[in-house]
Parts: structure tokens; C-alpha cells; sequence
């Protein structure tokens, strides 16, 4: 096959896996992409983040301080196609594909040009790569951002790789670390860089305080770093973080481990030739040692790109009897994988991402006028986000309005108490199946898996 015909096809296969049915799987926003699809929203309206700052640096949020750069990409998107699941995930999703065409162009500088094709269709189809381009990820982002300045350093354009590496410290907080290795990337001593990271980690925003206050284990800081090359953790049980698994798959397929083994031991036999690879190794997975989280692989996601070059050198260089296994396994894993994400993902995983809001405001949104306030009882997190970005809230009335925990307009989010609650006039109440009575609901939604899993309430109006 030609080859550049090779590279549409693998590009076009790696968009079709990331953008189809993107408002589908996950089968709802999580809190961090309510917020990011939110503030987009208000930066659009109004020009302010939530809280009406100004053309923020950062922000604010749940008092996290998001870096501003995916919310501020994804504003004309939602602007012009309205606030949604997918306007708000298709930055990520394009971020996805892009980092598929520049994988190649690094693997081929890096490597050669079949291990470039190669690793550009692996990552086309790796699990991880998929998994994070459909959910609004800032890591994502940042991740194609990261890619694109080590492939204009890998060709000399130097300023402009370090002006994209300096705008990608605003994609995401690992970004901060990875810059300065690339700052220091021309004087090619491996030493002066991995103390520039070493350096960045202890200085960087909450790194030396998160440290600290973790007991400052050089023996666990250890175990940490050592755990983003386990085999177990890349290619059987994936992460234990709920919301970043999909059941049955780690981070790479199962049968790329022998490709991985292959391609490691050549790297070490290899690495004086093979720097620039060998540094990113050993370099990619120190973000995620200053984390309370054992493992946690979004915090890190270049380093599963070096990982998936690494498969992509051992694929190459397979011989005998694995290579004739590989290709009908791979075939079957990725259909397995497909299924998963696609259908069982949003059956059985709906609950880590804060299914149930959409469906209760598509019930509640045409009747909210004719009640004075709306009680909402829910044991999720921020649940204000989710009103905010499923009712399309007026950023210009919400940042007006006195911070009063999550209320605000007419919403009030406290638990229900319905033999007192009930006396209330002109209230709307949401509620589960054990605060609020069945007789007389007007409005119920169900989970994925078919249980009753909210029931909505309401007052008489006065006349």
C-alpha cells in the first residue's frame, strides 16, 4: 500500500474510534468536563470564567485552578454549536487524532520510517489513546501540544517548539515539568536535564507541599515511579482510578507485551544511539511521583507514547511463530475493546461518571417555571455543575449571583426531609427512591441497568 494512502487510512481509523458516539460513551459528563464545557460556555458569553474573573490564567472551579487553555479552545466550539456532550469532549477527540499523525513523524525522525508507521497505527488503536480522546481530558490536550514541540525541536525549529512547550504549561499541570527537560533538550546531556526535572518538580505550584506533606518517602516515590513500567499495570489490570478504566483491558493490549519486552531490550542494548527515547523514558513518569495516587496514568500520558514506540520498535523486529499469532489476536482485541467502550462502558461504568443529571433536567426543564425553587437531593460532588451545563444557565445571571454553597437561582441542593418538605408551596423537589414517596411523582428517570435511580416531586402552586 502506498504509504501516504497508509497514513490517511490509519488517521481516519483513529478518528472514527474516537469521535463516534461521543455523547454516548461515557454516557455522561463528569465533573471536571461540566466545568471545563461551562466556563468555555461562560468565557463565550461573557468573557469570565464562573466567577466572573476576566480572561482568567486560570480557573477557579471547584477551587482546583484548572489551566485555562481547553476551556478557551473549546469556547467558539460551544458557542457556535451550543453547550453538549460533544462540543465539549470534540477538543480532546481532535487532540487524539492529531497525536496519532505526529506520533508517526516523531517515530520516523526517532526510529525509522516503519517504525513510525507502525507506531502511528498503534496508536490509532491502543487503549489508552482512545479511552482518553473521548472524554474531555485537559492531559489529552496537553499531550498533542507536548508532541507538537518535540517534533519542532526534532527538526531544528527550536523557538517555535519552545514557545509551544511554554503555552502548553496552560493545557495542564504535568506540563510545567515537562517544560524544562525541553528547555535544556539542545545541550544533549542527559544529567543537566533529568536535574532540570528533578529541580522543576520540587519548585512547581503545590509539588514541594504535596511532598511534604506525603511524608516525603523516597522508598514509596520509588515504588510510584517503578509501577508505570510494571507489566501487570500496562498490560492486565490497568489503573485502579474508576473513572479511567474500562473492565477487561489495562493501558495496551495483551499481546503487545512481547512486542514491548523486544523493544525494550533493544533500547538498552541501544541507547547511546538512541537518546532522545531512552531520556523520555526515564523522565516521562516523574509528574506522577509527587501524587497521592498509586497509579494514575493520565498524569502522564507521554510516556505511553514513548511506550507505544517502544511496541512499535519490537513489532518490528518480531519473528517466527509470534508474528503469525499476532494479527488475528489484535484483530479480536480491538473488536473486544470497540464493544467495551462503545457498549458495555456506559452499562456498567455509568456510575463513576455522574450518570443521571441530564436525564433529570430533559424532565424537569419544561415545568421549571411554574415552581419558586427546585430542592435537589443527590450524594454526588458539585452538583451545581451539572445544573449549570445541562440547563445551559446564563453565565451573565449565575455570576451575579451570591455564593451560597451550590445553591443559586431557584436551585437549592440540601437533603430531603419529606414529612416537613412537603409543606412547602411551589417547590420542586429531585430526590432518591427512599426520600421521596412513588404516589404522585411527575417524573422518574432509570439507570442504565434499569433501577429507579431518581424520582421528582412537586408542591401545589398557589393560585
Amino acid at each position: 500500500m502506498d504509504r501516504k494512502v497508509l497514513i490517511i487510512t490509519i488517521l481516519v481509523v483513529g478518528a472514527a474510534l474516537r469521535l463516534a458516539w461521543l455523547d454516548k460513551s461515557p454516557g455522561s459528563v463528569n465533573w471536571d468536563e461540566a466545568a471545563l464545557g461551562y466556563n468555555a460556555y461562560s468565557l463565550w458569553k461573557t468573557g469570565a470564567d464562573e466567577y466572573g474573573t476576566k480572561w482568567p490564567l486560570a480557573l477557579r472551579s471547584f477551587d482546583d485552578y484548572k489551566p485555562p487553555l481547553y476551556a478557551y479552545l473549546t469556547a467558539p466550539v460551544v458557542g457556535i454549536f451550543g453547550l453538549n456532550e460533544i462540543t465539549t469532549r470534540l477538543i480532546s477527540a481532535l487532540a487524539g487524532v492529531a497525536s496519532v499523525g505526529l506520533v508517526y513523524v516523531i517515530a520516523k525522525k526517532l526510529v525509522g520510517e516503519k517504525e513510525g508507521l507502525v507506531a502511528a497505527g498503534l496508536m490509532a488503536i491502543e487503549p489508552w489513546a482512545i479511552f482518553y480522546s473521548r472524554g474531555a481530558w485537559e492531559a489529552n490536550l496537553s499531550l498533542a501540544v507536548f508532541l507538537t514541540s518535540v517534533w519542532l525541536i526534532l527538526t531544528r525549529r527550536n523557538l517555535a517548539g519552545m514557545i509551544i512547550a511554554g503555552i502548553n504549561v496552560f493545557s495542564y499541570h504535568s506540563a510545567k515539568i515537562y517544560l524544562w527537560p525541553l528547555l535544556v533538550w539542545g545541550r544533549k546531556k542527559m544529567g543537566v536535564v533529568i536535574a532540570v526535572a528533578l529541580f522543576t518538580i520540587a519548585m512547581s505550584s503545590g509539588g514541594w507541599a504535596r511532598w511534604t506533606s506525603a511524608g516525603g518517602n523516597w522508598w514509596e516515590a520509588g515504588q510510584k515511579y517503578f509501577s508505570y513500567f510494571s507489566p501487570a499495570n500496562l498490560f492486565v489490570r490497568g489503573t485502579p482510578e474508576l473513572n479511567q478504566r474500562v473492565d477487561g483491558f489495562g493501558l495496551y493490549y495483551g499481546w503487545e507485551i512481547f512486542a514491548w519486552a523486544i523493544g525494550l531490550v533493544w533500547l538498552v542494548r541501544n541507547w547511546r544511539e538512541n537518546k532522545i527515547l531512552a531520556m523520555w523514558l526515564i523522565l516521562a513518569p516523574l509528574p506522577a511521583i509527587i501524587t497521592r495516587s498509586w497509579f494514575n496514568p493520565v498524569r502522564v500520558l507521554p510516556l505511553w507514547v514513548a511506550h507505544t514506540i517502544l511496541v512499535a520498535i519490537g513489532l518490528r523486529r518480531l519473528t517466527g511463530w509470534l508474528k503469525i499469532i499476532i494479527v488475528p489476536w489484535a484483530v479480536i482485541n480491538l473488536a473486544w475493546f470497540g464493544l467495551a467502550v462503545l457498549w458495555q462502558m456506559p452499562y456498567s461504568r455509568y456510575g463513576d461518571w455522574q450518570w443521571g443529571f441530564k436525564e433529570v433536567v430533559q424532565i424537569i426543564s419544561p415545568v421549571l417555571d411554574k415552581y419558586d425553587q427546585v430542592v435537589w437531593e443527590t450524594g454526588q460532588a458539585q452538583p451545581y455543575i451539572f445544573a449549570l451545563f445541562y440547563l445551559k444557565y446564563p453565565p451573565e445571571e449565575y455570576q451575579k449571583a451570591p455564593r451560597q454553597g451550590y445553591d443559586f437561582g431557584k436551585f437549592v441542593f440540601r437533603k430531603i426531609y419529606w414529612p416537613d418538605d412537603r409543606n412547602l408551596k411551589n417547590t420542586l423537589f429531585i430526590g432518591g427512591v427512599y426520600s421521596l414517596p412513588e404516589e404522585g411523582a411527575i417524573g422518574r428517570t432509570w439507570d442504565p441497568q434499569g433501577y429507579e435511580s431518581a424520582r421528582i416531586q412537586a408542591t401545589p402552586t398557589q393560585p
